[in-house]
């Protein structure tokens, strides 16, 4: 773990033009810091950002999509390419490795999560069922409910599962209880546009649930987050600016705090990070981008200061040097002079 303040490696950014849709969870502990993975840089990272605007980079070379906190406030995150790994961040930056295949047909770590009751959650298109995989290894189906194509995954604080089936109504999110009994609880979820719809990017993602009980999901084609009541109404919670768009949401003491990324001419841009409080007022917490050139500005500084400073030091010196030869040359003169 190291904080990226003033650190100027954080200037070799990788970003990916082909990107089909970026990570989708986002956690606050009890401490107020914010939890994020991010696939568009350094081959995945997990990042970290304090109530005092810090940014820290808990691993990179993560090509993570979710992220949940366990209840002792670790990390649990999950490798979604080649070496499909779900993991567990201690504090002090151990990770131990909970589940690892690289056989996506037996664990998927582009779509899962955790949860106490379950343990591993995963979605995989060609198997249709969502599975669990407990501490053992052992794995299950989490119901006997087929998905179309489930991109997303949730789990609430009584164990109930959300998932999103875009395959399916065009766009729809189910709710699996604790009995494993499904039900769709919204439907037509996708905003129908004046251009074709693109199966692979106007999406369903991240999933949460407020204290009041109402559920939240990402809509990428709309650029919007859906609110659902518990009486099953919906109604549009949020909609990104221009080229923005949101991929993942949380609550916590009221607050919703948001992660969008945007189009640019180089592929996806950002995140950034937003909260919105009770009273609807918005704060930017986070723009990557924006923290990013300031890093390489004050990187320049510190680099202008220092070569200034050496130069500075170095005329000093050399100052020194011709007014010490200066004195030998007069004190040899005299000693000549009183010799003779």
């Amino acid at each position: 773990m190291r904080s990226l303040n003033f650190v100027i490696s954080i200037v070799l950014i990788c970003y990916n033009p082909v990107i089909a849709h970026p990570s989708w969870g986002i956690v606050v502990d009890q401490n107020n810091n914010i939890y994020f993975p991010d696939i568009a840089h350094n081959d995945g990272t997990i990042w970290k950002l304090t109530p005092e605007g810090e940014l820290i980079q808990i691993l990179d070379h993560c090509h993570a999509h979710n992220i949940v906190l366990d209840p002792q406030g670790n990390i649990i995150t999950a490798n979604g390419e080649g070496n499909h790994a779900m993991i567990k961040i201690y504090p002090n930056g151990t990770v131990d490795t909970l589940y690892q295949t690289r056989n996506i047909d037996k664990f998927f770590g582009g779509n899962c999560t955790w949860s106490e009751k379950y343990g591993i959650i995963y979605g995989q298109k060609s198997k249709q069922l969502l599975y669990t995989i407990d501490a053992n290894g052992n794995q299950k189906p989490l119901c006997n409910y087929k998905f179309v194509w489930n991109q997303a995954l949730y789990v609430d604080s009584d164990q109930n599962v959300y998932a999103t089936d875009i395959g399916i109504e065009n766009g729809a999110l189910i709710k699996i209880d604790t009995s494993g009994i499904a039900t769709i609880i919204a439907r037509d979820l996708i905003s129908k546009l004046d251009r074709p719809k693109v199966k692979h990017n106007d999406i369903l993602l991240g999933i949460t649930k407020d204290q009041e009980g109402n559920i939240y999901v990402v809509e990428t084609a709309g650029k919007r987050i859906i609110k659902i009541s518990k009486d099953l109404k919906t109604e549009n919670f949020y909609q990104s600016k221009s080229n923005w768009f949101p991929c993942a949401i949380t609550f916590s003491n009221g607050d919703a705090f948001i992660m969008e990324y945007r189009h640019g001419a180089k592929g996806i841009k950002g995140p950034r990070i937003l909260k919105i409080n009770n009273n609807g007022n918005k704060e930017v917490l986070l723009d990557y981008d924006s923290f990013v050139k300031a890093q390489k500005e004050i990187a320049t500084v510190i680099q202008e200061d220092t070569t200034a400073l050496y130069v500075a030091i170095r005329n000093l010196v050399f100052g020194l040097l011709i007014i010490a030869f200066s004195m030998v040359v007069v004190q040899f003169a005299q000693k000549s002079r009183e010799a003779s």
